[in-house]
């Protein structure tokens, strides 16, 4: 009797801890900090441009599922285009580095980032 009562016990601590592992992480896009953009323009007028995006999250919980909208801007802050960056995750305090690419013409003179409103 007590080996029946062992295996249920043990499915019941390993169903707490499957769910609990389920509800790990947490959209928590408020911490998430844009640190700085840079636009890299390739010397080979082919090769796309690409807005390379410092991000920080400042809070103590992942930050899952975040999107960054970057605008890249021509002579006199026209707007040429603006591309979606998917962010997974990025752990509690963490840095980390996104990537927008510009395929189009006229170059960029500048890009702008910022994180996307939760819908």
């Amino acid at each position: 009797m007590s080996g029946m009562w062992c295996s249920r016990a043990a499915r019941i601590v390993l169903a707490a801890g499957l769910l609990a592992g389920a509800a790990a992480p947490v959209r928590a896009a408020g911490s998430l900090e844009i640190q700085g953009t840079r636009l890299h323009t390739p010397p080979d007028s082919h090769e796309p441009q690409r807005a390379l995006i410092a991000l920080r999250n400042t809070g103590p919980d992942p930050v899952t599922q975040v999107t960054i909208l970057c605008t890249f801007t021509g002579a006199g802050g026209a707007v040429l285009d603006t591309q979606t960056v998917s962010v997974p995750e990025i752990a509690g305090h963490a840095a980390a580095q996104a990537e927008a690419i510009y395929y189009s013409w006229p170059r960029a003179g500048a890009a702008t980032c910022r994180v996307a409103e939760p819908h």
